[in-house]
């Protein structure tokens, strides 16, 4: 099998087991392994575990729960919803002005929270 036609059966999959309803985390995982074991074959278990020992112990990633904490926060409390009807009196009137007060809010949300992932989760939430 070429790359391509591994390709296109890959991204089938994954809209395949969409459908099913199962979160994305382990659609991605699942079908990653099976490519992966299907590719490479059984030589590829020491490729898989010392992948994911390196993101494990990657020191900077610690802080990434907290940062989705800190957006849960700011959603809950009602922080972020009452910035993005502020934007609205401002864009609310311009072509493009969801695009326009979107953006706005994930430049101060991204402020707040400290990270772009936080922020992603957080307009992902409202």
């Amino acid at each position: 099998m070429d790359i391509a036609t591994g390709t296109m059966l890959m991204v089938g999959l994954i809209f395949a087991l969409l459908v099913t309803g199962l979160p994305l985390a382990f659609i991605t995982g699942l079908v990653a392994l099976a490519f992966t074991f299907g590719w490479f074959g059984p030589n590829a278990l020491p490729l898989v575990t010392s992948r994911v020992y390196g993101f494990v112990t990657e020191y900077s990633l610690v802080a990434v729960p907290m940062f989705v904490l800190m957006a849960s926060l700011l959603d809950r409390s009602g922080i972020a919803k009452d910035l993005f009807n502020a934007m609205r009196v401002f864009a609310g009137r311009l072509p493009g002005g969801v695009a326009v007060q979107t953006v706005v809010v994930a430049f101060f949300l991204a402020a707040l929270s400290g990270i772009i992932g936080g922020e992603i989760v957080l307009l992902g939430i409202l």
